[in-house]
């Protein structure tokens, strides 16, 4: 390889000599060098965006796979590939000038097709990265032979059918901002009229922001005043259950009042069209649907949950989305290296808290026809990596010592996260700290929303709900992060229902939910005639009909983690799907090998003494393991 390498430098030698003899026509080869060096660049670099929208595409629709790139890759992938081609020749424009031996029109195109055919092997995940670089070259090499042979017509054709693909980039550009834009408007005029008065929904969750780290449930820090000073205006949930410890599959059970192990998802596999979402039914009855989310990995128009919004905001169109529709430029990206070096360590293109609520804002100014509105609003800034602005961080800043930022380790746009990390006791607290301040930025943010709402006076006609779709760990149990157990932690998420017409105030609810029966409870409360099309019972039995003291009539929550095919093999359900069942006071955990585990959750709120083995313990688990049964053989 590096022998080719040589040789074709050595080609060169002769023209360069004869060259310096002659100045001016040194000049003129200089000139046509760089125009050829900036020629080639922008045709691999739009050459490379196109068959890298050709190839995603095919794998998204022929698969039916997440891919995780925005809805504007179409036009983002060709132009974000060009510019870092057009870098990489600048460079090589540079070094030209030092090393003349680099003005080779092969060794051009060995530099380009070599970065094409890596962005293409990118894509491909089997693919050690080794093998990757080695393809790559190999292929870069055999191409420059053949341009060689034919240097004059291929750069002759590489001028004529730039224009050609630069005219595909327009119309991809355009056709896909124009779309949305018209399968916005046929929606929003398929609606029907919506009864009078009817009120509005905004169901609201903050992704990753457990309860027990909310002074909304008594955590020693002030987290969440905002929090507080709502729950006062309606019902605090002091039990609150997710379905599920990650992000897809908690939304899609909010979204249509079903379990994981009834839907369509996996980990690159998205909420498929069996059961109807809360946006379609609420469509159907007159409301105009939007969504504004900043998960832009479990949110997005890919993984379903869009289903029924006429509108629907996830991935911006910034610059940190037009760097990650590249391959090239994601891997660049997320390097966890170069990070280090330039000290950035959140995600590209985050959306935050401000710029969700300016974007919900802008929307609701911007209807033409004031009919009632379903809108939900995803808060992302408590997931990792923990990075709240000033001044909420020195607020809750214990330790002078700086963080390591341990979780951008993993790719957090690939899908990547480790299950267990090495971490002292200190490097916890800093963490925590984190993202105590990230949950005290949302809050804020929360309050200034509400305040929003009522000054427009909107708040006392709109029915408000405000969960979590999971939680975090933080060392409990040696995990990390979410989404590789069904402990506790991971589970038990804020709740908090508002509407004054038919909800009370200041009502506290200590009996445990699911949030599987958000939707039954939504279309409750909006009294909607006709049979409720999604399973479970409204939660407002929970204030009309409250238990009496001491009895309980509740049936035990499922949540679940369940097994995919496509799912890392780092993970706990890896080996088989894992089931919880928390019912009264205790909590059973049925792990992916077939473990189990039982917890008191009144006496050990940390989960530390599993119960299995005791005389208390053994009498529950036959009970426990019938009811999980009888659960699993119901839901279908």
């Amino acid at each position: 390889m590096n022998h080719i390498l040589v040789q074709a430098i050595a080609l060169e030698s002769a023209e360069l000599t004869a060259e310096r003899r002659n100045p001016e026509s040194s000049e003129s080869s200089a000139i046509q060098w760089a125009a050829q060096l900036f020629c080639v660049a922008i045709w691999f670099g739009l050459a490379t965006g196109l068959a890298e929208v050709f190839v995603l595409v095919v794998k998204k629709y022929s698969l039916n796979q997440i891919i995780w790139f925005s809805r504007d890759l179409a036009w983002m992938a060709p132009l974000a590939d060009t510019f870092l081609f057009i870098l990489v020749a600048a460079c090589l424009f540079v070094a030209g000038q030092a090393w003349a031996k680099l003005r080779s029109p092969r060794i051009i195109t060995i530099v380009f097709a070599f970065l094409a055919f890596l962005s293409l092997f990118l894509l491909v995940p089997i693919l050690h990265n080794s093998a990757n670089l080695v393809l790559a070259i190999g292929l870069a090499i055999q191409l420059s032979r053949v341009a060689a042979a034919r240097d004059y017509r291929f750069h002759s054709w590489a001028r004529r059918t730039i224009p050609l693909m630069t005219g595909v980039f327009l119309v991809l550009a355009g056709g896909s901002l124009g779309w949305r834009v018209i399968v916005e408007r046929r929606a929003l005029a398929s609606i029907p009229a919506a009864p009078a008065g009817a009120p509005n929904v905004l169901l609201i969750t903050l992704d990753t922001v457990r309860a027990e780290s909310l002074s909304l449930y008594g955590y020693s820090r002030p987290t969440s005043p905002q929090l507080e000073r709502l729950a006062t205006a309606g019902v605090r949930f002091d039990n609150a259950l997710t379905t599920a410890p990650w992000t897809l599959p908690s939304h899609a059970s909010m979204l249509t009042g079903r379990f994981p192990h009834e839907l369509s998802i996996g980990w690159t596999t998205p909420l498929d069209g069996k059961y109807p979402t809360l946006a379609e039914v609420l469509s159907e009855r007159g409301y105009e649907t939007a969504g504004f989310v900043a998960n832009s990995t479990y949110c997005t128009y890919e993984s379903g949950l869009s289903r029924g919004f006429a509108h629907y905001e996830d991935c911006p169109i910034s610059f940190g989305e037009i760097v990650f529709s590249s391959s090239l430029g994601r891997s660049i990206a997320n390097n966890h290296s170069i990070r280090r070096v330039v000290g950035y360590y959140d995600i590209l293109g985050r959306k935050t808290a401000e710029e969700l609520n300016r974007d919900f804002f802008d929307w609701l100014s911007s209807r033409k026809v004031q009919r009632p509105f379903f809108a939900f609003l995803n808060y992302f800034d408590a997931h990792e990596p923990y990075l709240p602005p000033q001044p909420f961080y020195d607020e809750f800043r214990s330790s002078n010592e700086p963080r390591k930022n341990w979780l951008i380790r993993h790719s957090l746009r690939d899908g990547e996260r480790s299950n267990k990390r090495e971490m002292s006791a200190e490097e916890i607290k800093i963490e925590n700290d984190a993202y105590d301040a990230s949950i005290s930025y949302i809050d804020h943010h929360l309050g200034l929303l509400i305040d929003t709402l009522s000054d427009r006076g909107l708040l006392g006609n709109t029915l408000v709900i405000i969960t979590a779709d999971h939680g975090e760990l933080f060392g409990e149990h040696g995990l990390f992060t979410h989404g590789n157990s069904l402990y506790i932690q991971s589970l038990h998420v804020p709740l908090l229902i508002s509407f004054p017409p038919r909800v009370p105030a200041g009502r506290i609810v200590a009996e445990p939910v699911s949030l599987a029966e958000l939707p039954a409870t939504i279309v409750d409360l909006l009294k909607i005639d006709g049979e409720c099309p999604f399973p479970g019972k409204s939660l407002a039995h929970c204030w009309n009909h409250p238990p009496e003291e001491g009895i309980t009539g509740a049936a035990p929550l499922l949540s679940e983690l369940i097994r995919a095919a496509d799912l890392p093999a780092s993970y706990p359900a890896s080996i088989g799907d894992m089931k919880s069942l928390v019912f009264d006071r205790y909590h059973y955990i049925r792990n992916g090998d077939g473990g189990e585990e039982l917890y008191d959750l009144v006496s050990d709120t940390a989960e530390l003494d599993d119960l299995t083995k005791s005389n208390q313990g053994r009498l529950l688990l036959d009970r426990l393991r019938q009811s999980l049964t009888t659960i699993l053989a119901t839901q279908h």
